[in-house]
């Protein structure tokens, strides 16, 4: 029989099959040779069919994984961004779009509290740079979680069809909040108040956990972060996988081009010329910085 991993705690996995969730201890010899984790598509021997006890037996290869949070055959990650309170971050953002495009996961882009962003003074400025998501194709949406609108709701839901979905941002930016419009009232996420004196919310969510929905959609919160490490990603892997830069790839002069002294380089001149943001340029120059500064672990 076959089911997935939605939940883990200890040694004990949760493992949902035709919409009913069994109790899951890995054998001793598994565990050697793969952990299990959320996310893992399983084959289980039933050893106990009234209180729903089985043994995992196989962990299906992993067609993607993430490590922060660890959870597996991840097919989106829909990034939770707030446009104030906390201030809209691009390199926060533009890291995790680039991390997950390297690891060939689909960034699903939605941005909350647009109704204080249009109260502020800061609103032409930030507004400006989110509309350079949706000129170079990725897929946004703006939900006010305070009063969503049903398209917009019905739009993501779409979007959540037959995948496993991952829900994450940085702190405080509305990621519970958003993934409540689709659960029921008991499992729905504490959520708190903005710490407004650090300019980052406080953490909500503590552990990673699938939810299954209608339409076979299964959704996970994660905890919220404030920065986060491009960890075991190389300058090479940037290069040839971040979308902004896709179609100046074969532009260049040099084919090692990294777009920073280059004579000849075609990101360079899409800058100048102001077909690609000098802000999205500004954030991958940073990231190139990281990766070179980063400590290696041992």
């Amino acid at each position: 029989m076959n089911g997935v991993i939605i939940k883990i705690d200890s040694s004990t996995s949760y493992v949902l099959y035709n919409d009913i969730i069994y109790t899951a201890h890995a054998k001793g010899n598994l565990k050697k040779d793969s952990k299990p984790c959320v996310g893992d598509f399983v084959i289980f021997d039933v050893i106990d069919e009234v209180n729903k006890i089985i043994n995992i037996i196989k962990i299906q290869e992993r067609k993607t994984e993430l490590y922060r949070p660890k959870i597996a055959n991840v097919d989106q990650v829909v990034i939770v961004t707030s446009l104030l309170e906390p201030l809209f971050a691009s390199y926060i953002l533009n890291k995790y779009i680039a991390m997950l495009e390297i690891k060939q996961i689909q960034p699903i882009l939605v941005f909350t509290k647009m109704d204080l962003l249009i109260e502020s003074n800061k609103h032409l400025e930030v507004w400006e740079k989110i509309s350079n998501y949706q000129t170079h194709q990725y897929r946004v949406l703006i939900v006010n979680n305070n009063a969503p609108e049903q398209s917009t709701l019905d739009e993501l839901k779409s979007i959540l069809e037959n995948k496993i979905s991952v829900f994450t941002g940085q702190t405080g930016a509305g990621k519970s909040s958003t993934l409540n419009n689709f659960l029921i009232h008991k499992e729905k996420i504490k959520t708190q108040e903005i710490s407004k004196n650090l300019n980052r919310g406080k953490h909500t969510t503590t552990a990673v956990e699938l939810y299954k929905l209608p339409k076979n959609i299964l959704i996970a919160d994660t905890p919220g972060f404030s920065s986060f490490e491009l960890q075991d990603i190389e300058i090479e892997d940037l290069l040839f996988n971040f979308s902004f830069f896709k179609k100046y790839r074969n532009q260049c002069k040099f084919t090692n081009c990294q777009h920073i002294n280059e004579l000849k380089c075609a990101v360079k001149d899409a800058v100048a010329n102001s077909e690609l943001p000098q802000f999205i340029y500004d954030d991958y120059l940073k990231m190139i910085e990281e990766i070179k500064n980063r400590k290696v672990k041992y």
